[in-house]
């Protein structure tokens, strides 16, 4: 027997073994196909946390002959103990008995059992005969009511015919899992076998750790990132007969592909910290996050007006380099702090109000220098925010089990796009001083902010993965 606690994943090809098996440890490259028979041979998968493994699942392939396996086991005038043994014995070189063979070699060997089967699908012989050679095993086992279809007409059924063979019976649907709930099948399998509670104790707090963990790196990436972005700008000299627009035209999509690119490596980090191939990792077609950061579409989404926006520049206390003119509610608001004209992507919103301003800056006689940048309203912190957190619940909703599906999860907050809309004052006002800071270059409260920033996004994921 392993050191760690080790579970067979078994039923019937193409139930959905292989899915439950990618969910729990969290692998993408486990093969997962709508073909019954994928699986011929048994593989040990373990979870590994901090270098350690804690917990291990068998992918099994699926049964052949189970009348047949429980004719024979029914026969045999042996001590029970011995059933198992006796049948590899007996028909370790029968390729009609080979996945049988395959997937009670890890139970014979102290695994315990995690029985799948679609329960969207009415009972057949054949079902019971499984469930009965599994209890012949002596093993401890819990079934796994797995409704691939949606359909649950035939859940009680199912139910009260696993409850005779089974210690435990969940529901879980491997392609929607979310921590939770695989935290919850983690803290059940505990009570399946009081030997093994534990090593699944230590299992489950170690789990719990280490999303923790993910949750603060993906929180101190976050304030890094803006940090990063909300400073950037591009300058380059400006001859006497150059156009000013045209350079600044330049300069802001130079800019804007910096901010792309920092945004897009921040978004490929908090995948990894999830454990997701970023190339197997796919956004819904219908997410507003496919859309470019700089859209119209993207502002719109998330619910920003014009009169919202002189608010949030307002509450900021300008520091966003936006020249407020309040008696006509803001026409020269900027994004960035040094675009002029309607150079920067996000100028198409105002329809050529103003929304951008540029700067020239003295370089001696006769030289000058055009800057662009620094994003110049407050706003873009929680356009940024929003963004980041929705891509986080994608992450962490995104099921190791899917494959090449385009898989929409319930919106965290009912339907909302900007999560940040629903914080509170404090919190707002919290990422209003931290951009202030930011772009002032303030260093007497800096680290401070950055650490209650860092805490309250913490804060703010730790609710989400628990929703």
């Amino acid at each position: 027997m392993s050191d760690i606690p080790v579970f067979a994943v078994i039923g019937h090809p193409n139930e959905g073994k292989s899915s439950v098996v990618a969910t729990l440890v969290e692998n993408d490259a486990i093969r997962i196909s709508a073909r019954p028979g994928e699986t011929v041979a048994a593989k040990a998968y373990p979870v590994s946390i901090d270098g350690r493994e804690v917990i291990a699942f068998v992918d099994t392939p699926g049964f052949q002959n189970p009348v047949q396996t429980l004719g024979w086991m029914r026969k045999f005038s042996g001590p029970e103990s011995e059933v198992l043994p006796a049948f590899l014995a007996e028909f370790a070189d029968d390729p009609g008995m080979a996945h049988e063979c395959e997937l009670l070699t890890p139970v014979i060997a102290g695994a315990g059992i995690i029985y799948v089967l679609d329960a969207s699908r009415p009972m057949r012989q054949v079902d019971k005969a499984e469930m009965e050679i599994l209890r012949l095993t002596g093993r401890p086992r819990m079934a796994i009511l797995n409704c691939k279809t949606g359909e649950e007409e035939f859940l009680d059924e199912w139910k009260a015919e696993l409850r005779r063979h089974f210690n435990m019976v969940r529901v879980f649907n491997a392609l929607r899992a979310t921590f939770a709930e695989r935290l919850r099948l983690l803290e059940s399998l505990r009570a399946l076998e009081q030997d093994w509670e534990g090593a699944l104790g230590r299992v489950v707090d170690a789990f719990a750790r280490d999303w923790k963990r993910r949750n603060a790196e993906c929180a101190a990436l976050t304030v890094d990132f803006l940090r990063r972005v909300l400073t950037m700008s591009e300058s380059a000299p400006l001859a006497e007969d150059e156009d000013r627009a045209a350079k600044e035209a330049v300069l802001a999509r130079r800019l804007e592909e910096r901010i792309r690119a920092e945004e897009g490596r921040l978004h490929d980090q908090v995948c990894l910290q999830f454990r997701h191939d970023r190339r197997s990792f796919a956004l819904p077609e219908q997410s507003v996050l496919r859309e470019d950061l700089f859209s119209t579409t993207t502002w719109t989404v998330f619910g920003l007006g014009k009169t919202r926006l002189v608010a949030a520049a307002v509450a900021a206390g300008g520091a966003a380099g936006a020249a407020l003119d309040l008696a006509t509610l803001g026409h020269s608001l900027g994004l960035f702090a040094g675009v002029g004209g309607a150079a920067a992507g996000l100028a198409a919103l105002f329809k050529g109000e103003g929304l951008v301003r540029g700067r020239l800056m003295g370089m001696g006689i006769g030289r000058r220098r055009v800057q662009v940048g620094p994003l110049g309203t407050v706003q873009w912190v929680y356009i940024l925010l929003d963004r980041l957190l929705m891509h986080y619940w994608y992450v962490i909703h995104w099921s190791h089990a899917v494959r090449d599906k385009d898989f929409l999860p319930v919106p965290a907050d009912g339907g909302k796009q900007g999560l940040t809309g629903t914080w509170d004052r404090e919190a707002r006002a919290l990422c209003a001083e931290f951009f202030k800071t930011v772009r002032d270059g303030g260093t007497d409260r800096a680290m401070d902010l950055e650490e209650d920033l860092r805490r309250l996004l913490e804060g703010e994921l730790d609710r989400m993965s628990r929703l």
